[in-house]
């Protein structure tokens, strides 16, 4: 038995270095983001983000013009996801030419210098396509850079290009004046105002994943586990405490002799410090931050297992030597503390069915969408962006314009159509027209004319050739009085207003509109996937669009992907003449929007929601499994408690509810505050599993009742 208890110590406490690592693996990152974002923070700067490509690219000609002159140094910092779910920060430098004599403070993280000047002008004076740290090509690579592994990575490389600028630029080497009669410079080069180029327009935020959460959670659920373990192991021990007493020991040297043994296994922690420091961190000097954030890493574990320890020795320590004799411990305190682990333990559960339920109404509803555009089912649609042979998780309205140009050339192709409706509810139809409140809800749908030919909807020769160059063409409903559609033509000029855009259409240069009737009686599909919305509908308002007459917020929104999203669909014939072997269309250089068919794109969503239940499923076991320990616990130490009096009505033939009211009531009532709660938020994962949870308790108790009650009337029998 002793065996037993040691491996389910050491097994526990193992698990908690493991996850305090990996939860320190995730506050590193968080840290060494910090200090990225931080060290160029005191230099002065321009912000980028809401200039055009052509703008951008007159910045860099007129930013290296003057470097030289000058004599200062730019730097562009951007950061993306990977498709591994790490972080790429990369730094785009712009030197003199000769190398200058620019001073930067260097990047510095755990006392290991990550980027400084030397680096940035080894990479500014090498070929235009080199680069230092995270890349693929190693002939170019100049320097490696230090990263944190699967979480963030580094590169420095050249800012010759405006792809490379993003949301600000730094200038090192400029005093307040030079910077400010700069800034007026770039501004007269580029056709900005100098408030514009100086305000900050767009900024981003990062969140904790979901693996650390789900760590921290194991933790602190594992701490609670071990602290029972450990406090239940001392309470069995009681009477060997008192032989040991009466041979002359004192409680100290007992409690140290029996917990001697879980005090050893905190120096596996060691190793496991050791190991996590050196996965995690790539190319870091051993200096005295690096073992300091290793030792660091397990202290929360090391924590965990000391206050364990001192809570199962108070028992020990406290107890009087004729209650150790005769086994006696405040079981009253050992059944608060069950209550308190128990209650953990049904809040973790009814707060993981809150998170879980989102994910498991999209997996319901995707079977409801399947059914409902399961004619559309081998139709392709925009899944996502590659670059190269690996997906590209970046910000896809940089290639907007590459694939306008795409969609442009082939709108007129047989199979190639475009359709993207919107819901008008209340809301949004009062924020279109100022308040005015006389339209009902509407469907709106954009659609090519090859779509609404391809759906049966008749349109006259006339209007499309006026939509061809660039005339805004709507088809209103016939249904709409003389008001309603007064307002509706108000509405729709003003959803679709033109702003300054890389994308300039015809309609753009010299805006014009055109407005008809059409019979509106025939239902038309939605293209939504909400379950709450019908799948076809009719009074639709349809605006006809073409290449020639979009507006930015149609041209722009030709990247986006997803059945609800894309705008550009394909049918069978032309995604078959118009993709590649791997289902996607070059956008230039390397990068390429890739299609998928409405039934795989289904199929891959459910796949992920699958895999996702599959983890929650593990979690929600284990609690569960916890949760019915602490029950059977309780039953344990009410029959302890009140041993005498169980017995009696045991003998007599009292039932559950008589021998347990207060735990039945108590693991009911608590229980349903949990149903309650997921009946406030409409938790259909909360209910069900809430549901079943109060009958798997009452069974519990009802079957623990049986086996325990007759123990505890033998043993006090035999007392007796």
């Amino acid at each position: 038995m002793k065996k037993v208890w040691f491996l389910a110590s050491f097994f526990i406490i193992v698990l908690l270095g493991i996850t305090s690592v990996i939860c320190a693996k995730g506050v590193a990152e968080s840290l060494f983001s910090r200090h990225i974002d931080a060290w160029l923070s005191d230099q002065p700067k321009i912000f980028t983000s809401q200039l055009t490509n052509e703008q951008k690219e007159n910045l860099i000609s007129a930013l290296k013009e003057r470097v030289d002159e000058q004599r200062f140094m730019v730097v562009s910092q951007t950061h993306k996801p990977l498709q591994s779910g790490a972080i790429l920060y990369t730094s785009s430098v712009l030197c003199p030419s000769d190398g200058g004599n620019v001073s930067i403070n260097p990047l510095v993280f755990l006392d290991t210098p990550v980027i400084d000047q030397a680096l940035l002008q080894s990479v500014a004076s090498a070929k235009p396509d080199s680069y230092a740290g995270y890349g693929n090509d190693v002939s170019s690579r100049v320097a490696d850079l230090p990263s944190i592994r699967s979480g963030l990575y580094l590169r420095v490389d050249k800012l010759n290009a405006a792809d490379k600028l993003d949301d600000a630029c730094s200038f090192v080497g400029l005093s307040d004046s030079e910077f400010k009669n700069l800034v007026n410079d770039l501004s007269s080069d580029i056709g900005v105002s100098a408030e514009k180029l100086t305000t900050k327009m767009s900024g981003s935020s990062s969140v904790f994943g979901l693996l650390y959460l789900f760590c921290a959670g194991a933790f602190g659920v594992l701490s609670l586990i071990l602290c029972l373990l450990l406090i239940t192991h001392t309470l069995l021990e009681l009477k060997t405490l008192a032989i040991h007493m009466m041979l002359g020991w004192s409680k100290t040297d007992f409690v140290c002799e029996l917990l001697s043994k879980q005090a050893l296994q905190i120096l596996v922690l060691m190793p496991i410090a050791a190991f996590g420091a050196f996965a995690i961190f790539d190319g870091f000097t051993v200096h005295a931050a690096f073992v300091g954030f290793a030792l660091a890493s397990v202290l929360p574990a090391v924590l965990a297992s000391l206050i364990s320890m001192v809570l199962a020795a108070m028992p020990l320590l406290w107890v009087k030597p004729v209650d150790a004799i005769h086994g006696r411990y405040s079981r009253q305190g050992f059944y608060a503390l069950t209550l308190s682990v128990y209650v953990i333990c049904l809040v973790s559960i009814f707060a993981g069915c809150l998170y879980i339920d989102q994910p498991l109404a999209l997996y319901t509803n995707l079977a409801r969408t399947r059914t409902a555009w399961n004619t559309y089912e081998g139709w392709r649609v925009i899944q996502d962006f590659g670059l190269g042979e690996d997906h590209f998780t970046g910000n896809p309205m940089k290639f907007s314009e590459d694939l306008y140009a795409w969609y442009a050339k082939h709108e007129h192709d047989e199979g190639v159509y475009l359709a993207k409706s919107r819901y008008y509810n209340e809301t949004a139809i009062q924020t279109n027209t100022s308040g005015e409140a006389s339209l009902k809800p509407f469907w709106y749908l954009a659609a090519s004319p090859s779509y609404l030919k391809k759906i049966g909807l008749p349109v006259s020769d006339e209007l499309i050739q006026k939509a061809e160059m660039g005339t805004r063409v709507h088809l209103l409903p016939k249904s709409l009085n003389t008001s309603e559609i007064k307002t509706m033509q108000n509405l729709l000029i003003a959803s679709r207003k033109s702003f300054d855009s890389n994308i300039v259409t015809a309609f753009m240069k010299n805006p014009t509109y055109e407005f008809a009737s059409y019979d509106d009686s025939k239902e038309l599909f939605t293209w939504n996937t909400n379950s709450e919305l019908p799948a076809a509908s009719s009074g639709f308002v349809i605006a006809i669009v073409t290449a020639n007459n979009m507006v930015p917020f149609e041209s722009e929104s030709l990247v986006a992907s997803g059945l609800e999203n894309s705008y550009i669909k394909l049918d069978e014939q032309a995604a078959s003449r118009l993709l590649n072997e791997r289902g996607s269309v070059s956008l230039g250089g390397s990068v390429s929007a890739r299609f998928a068919t409405v039934g795989n794109y289904i199929d891959g969503i459910q796949k992920t929601l699958k895999d996702l239940f599959m983890l929650f499923s593990v979690v929600l076991a284990v609690l569960l499994a916890t949760a019915v320990i602490m029950i059977v616990c309780l039953v344990d130490v009410v029959n302890r408690v009140n041993a005498r009096e169980m017995s009696v009505k045991y003998t007599l033939g009292f039932g559950t509810w008589e021998l347990y009211r207060r735990e039945v009531l108590f693991v009911t009532l608590t229980t349903l505050v949990g149903v309650c709660v997921s009946l406030f938020f409409r938790c259909n994962a909360g209910i069900l599993i809430g549901s079943a949870l109060l009958v798997i308790s009452n069974l519990v108790i009802g079957i623990a009742s049986r086996v325990m009650s007759a123990a505890v009337v033998l043993e006090t029998v035999s007392k007796e």
